[in-house]
């Protein structure tokens, strides 16, 4: 009798075994896998802390797996994004960080390999309160559709200026118009070489080129920023003319670099190296904390101030066919967009989130990122970021043509050659 019952109980274990394996099993089946290619992949403290928002998100969602490939620029998401769509393959979710506009956006929408997220925005409540006012007006297509949404704003348009060394070269204020901003450059000029310290005013590389020529035909024709938004350059304009005049006038002052990136020009700025340094709100968090520095808008003609805010491209979702893997894609997207994370976004990477709930206040964040995003919000004026205005292959093509002009190795001439005039 002891015998049967041991068998019995036995058998029992091993049915439930195999029940507890084959629903193992199913639940594992069921799960979604959806991938993700962003530009997050550096050792940086913000590029960690985004990896680790994305992680988080199969702690909130078991039944999907995320896959992420990390990639460690935005440049570098666009050419693997190409090579994948060149064999027909479509990711779930592609993170360009404002980049790829005239790339990757428009080729998968002319293509219809991009997502429509408007049906989805429409139907969820939760998601359409937590999406940007401004990514609608500015993605939304004429037919209604939206093929993108980032979870943060890009806000900037100005610079970021050490108060010491302003101090020092005897800046009591800081510019307010053109003018003021070339006697500004005089002044930190002579005080370095006064003082015999390495130290510029500004290392003008072709991004922050593209920033001032921004700021100043704002000033001399502000209708020539929508022509730039359709890729047209025309040097022949007198307002072109004459932002380029102005900035042959500070380039005197400044130190022109032609193989300068962001982190270069960050570097030098963290090293008292350089005066000012152009760039976003978000940097805040990778300027040195020892630093005393402030943000400042671009000046005007009436010393009110431009800055520059805008939703650019982020999340391209693929329509790829499978309705799950496009359902939990869509969520990832809630996910991203919702007040939770957003309040992650702004106090562990220093962005602005896009969320329109969110209020960047001073007990929010960090005194200087506060400090930034108020002069932002303070400023009279307020433009497209270059990620808008410009394409990245024309962009490229004058910042680069134009140090040329600057450092005096090409004519005026050849310059609108090189640009296609």
């Amino acid at each position: 009798m002891k015998k049967k019952r041991i068998i019995v109980s036995g058998i029992l274990v091993a049915v439930c075994s195999v029940f507890f394996l084959t629903s193992c099993k199913t639940k594992e089946a069921d799960k979604v896998t959806i991938t993700l290619i962003h530009g997050w992949g550096s050792t940086e403290a913000d590029h960690i802390a985004m990896r680790k928002i994305y992680e988080d998100f199969e702690r909130e969602n078991p039944e999907i797996t995320l896959n992420l490939i990390s990639m460690p620029s935005s440049e570098d998401v666009i050419s693997k994004v190409e090579d994948l769509l060149t064999v027909g393959e479509i990711p779930d979710i592609i993170f360009t960080g404002g980049d790829g506009r005239e790339s990757v956006y428009n080729f998968m929408v002319e293509k219809e390999y991009a997502l429509n997220l408007m049906p989805y925005i429409e139907k969820d409540n939760e998601l359409k309160d937590n999406i940007s006012p401004s990514i609608l007006s500015y993605w939304t297509t004429e037919e209604g559709q939206l093929y993108t949404a980032s979870d943060v704003l890009l806000m900037g348009g100005g610079y970021w200026y050490n108060r010491d060394i302003f101090e020092q070269a005897g800046i009591e204020e800081i510019p307010k118009d053109w003018e003021q901003w070339i006697e500004t450059c005089r002044k930190i000029k002579e005080y370095g070489e006064r003082e015999e310290i390495k130290i510029e005013p500004i290392l003008l590389d072709s991004d922050q080129i593209i920033y001032l020529t921004d700021a100043i035909l704002s000033d001399e024709d502000p209708s020539m920023l929508s022509d730039l938004s359709n890729h047209k350059v025309n040097l022949y304009s007198l307002g072109f003319r004459r932002t380029i005049e102005k900035l042959e006038e500070f380039s005197e002052y400044v130190q022109v670099v032609n193989s300068f990136n962001y982190r270069d020009t960050l570097v030098s700025f963290n090293q008292k190296e350089t005066a000012m340094y152009i760039n976003g709100v978000w940097a805040s968090s990778m300027i040195s904390p020892k630093l005393n520095v402030a943000y400042a808008a671009f000046p005007t003609e009436n010393g009110d101030g431009v800055c520059a805010v805008s939703s650019c491209v982020g999340y391209i979702l693929g329509d790829t066919k499978d309705n799950g893997r496009m359902d939990a894609s869509v969520k990832f997207i809630k996910y991203m967009l919702s007040q939770p994370v957003a309040k992650r976004i702004l106090e562990e990477t220093g962005q602005v989130p896009s969320n329109p709930h969110i209020v960047i206040s001073e007990g929010a964040c960090k005194e200087r990122l506060f400090q930034a995003v108020s002069c932002v919000q303070g400023t009279s004026r307020i433009i497209e970021t270059p990620a808008n205005i410009w394409g990245k292959a024309k962009k490229e093509d004058y910042g680069d043509n134009l140090i040329l002009y600057l450092e005096n190795k090409i004519s005026y001439a050849e310059l609108q050659e090189r640009l296609g005039q």
